[in-house]
């Protein structure tokens, strides 16, 4: 990209040659004189200095010696983002359906589409124009699958399921399995019916080996903008809002409602029909009990409580030790005055 293209696209101010091109972004150490990178503060402004970058993304109140073009805009880190996502954008692969391939003959495959080695596509399964799909992934019967969507190696996705446009499932994702639900009766478990579906919002982001079951006799949801990390499971039933992010090994039970905009941290475990709001934040390695209700804000700990009673709590066990080392103090002092008290009865 040239540079005045890049300092369009991120709204940012132009010092240096516009006509000068990038191919890539590096770190600054790292950098060449094709590459951009950024510096997010004053603390960076050192790495930028010494480095050979051809174009530095810069805050608009850090000046800095800099031999090379410079853009200057409120939000450095987020203009990179957002010049990356051009530079390294998705792959260009070419229009059709690889010979070791499956496909129905009564799949509906929109124009511009890859599908590629010994990939499967079922019957009555519809395909958006300029969706990838790559090696060795399957769609059941009857899925819709939108428009601009890259499926990645290994990816499954069962019948009924609905997936939006510019969705992004990653290796070994698995969408619509069955989920995981038996009722008991008396040395018997019944498995309960697994016949919903799952329906993927538009600009959703699903993980490497992250499973997303189907409802149980409704939907499972994951709203528009969300990106779920990899090992995540997300169980049937589940509601989860628009443009929330959630890290690695989260476990998500059954009929759990998350908000919009939350942000949970690795392993926290949500346990079944707890309901968190809008904006949320939970902190890694939390515990939601069943049936709990989040207000909004921070929380944290096992069982989770607002962040601020849970970093209380934390100071109060750390000082745990010394507290028994006083205790024991006291312990020996009261044995010393209860001798002392026996000697004077004595006398």
């Amino acid at each position: 990209m040239k540079l005045r293209s890049i300092a369009e696209l991120v709204g940012g101010t132009l010092a240096g040659d516009g006509d000068a091109e990038v191919f890539s972004v590096a770190s600054p150490a790292n950098a060449g004189p094709s590459q951009l990178i950024f510096i997010s503060d004053a603390s960076g402004a050192g790495l930028a200095e010494s480095s050979d970058a051809g174009c530095v993304i810069r805050p608009v109140d850090l000046e800095i010696s800099f031999d090379g073009a410079t853009i200057s805009v409120p939000n450095p880190k987020a203009a990179f983002a957002k010049a990356a996502a051009v530079l390294h954008g998705r792959k260009s692969r070419p229009t059709g359906i690889h010979p070791s391939a499956i496909v129905a003959p009564d799949a509906a495959i929109g124009e511009k589409v890859f599908i590629g080695a010994f990939c499967y596509v079922g019957e009555g399964s519809s395909i958006g124009d300029g969706t990838h799909i790559r090696g060795g992934a399957k769609i059941g019967d009857n899925v819709s699958v939108g428009s601009g969507c890259t499926i990645h190696p290994n990816v499954f996705i069962e019948d009924g399921c609905v997936v939006g446009n510019r969705v992004v499932l990653k290796s070994g994702a698995v969408i619509g399995s069955r989920g995981f639900g038996f009722v008991r009766d008396g040395d018997e478990l019944i498995k309960f019916p697994q016949i919903g579906t799952v329906v993927i919002e538009d600009d959703v982001e699903v993980g490497a080996n992250t499973c997303v079951d189907r409802g149980a006799l409704g939907e499972t949801r994951i709203g528009e903008g969300t990106k779920i990390d990899n090992l995540v499971q997300v169980a049937h039933n589940v509601s989860i809002g628009k443009r929330v992010v959630i890290a690695s090994q989260t476990g998500i039970s059954g009929s759990v409602k998350i908000g919009d905009d939350c942000v949970i941290g690795g392993q926290v475990g949500f346990a079944d029909h707890t309901e968190i709001a809008n904006g949320t934040i939970i902190g890694a390695k939390s515990a939601i009990f069943p049936g709990k209700k989040l207000r909004g804000g921070a929380w944290g700990g096992v069982p989770v409580r607002p962040l601020d009673e849970y970093k209380r709590l934390q100071a109060h066990i750390r000082s745990l030790p010394r507290l028994k080392a006083d205790v024991d103090e006291l312990k020996k002092l009261a044995g010393r005055l209860g001798n002392l008290v026996r000697s004077d009865e004595e006398e």
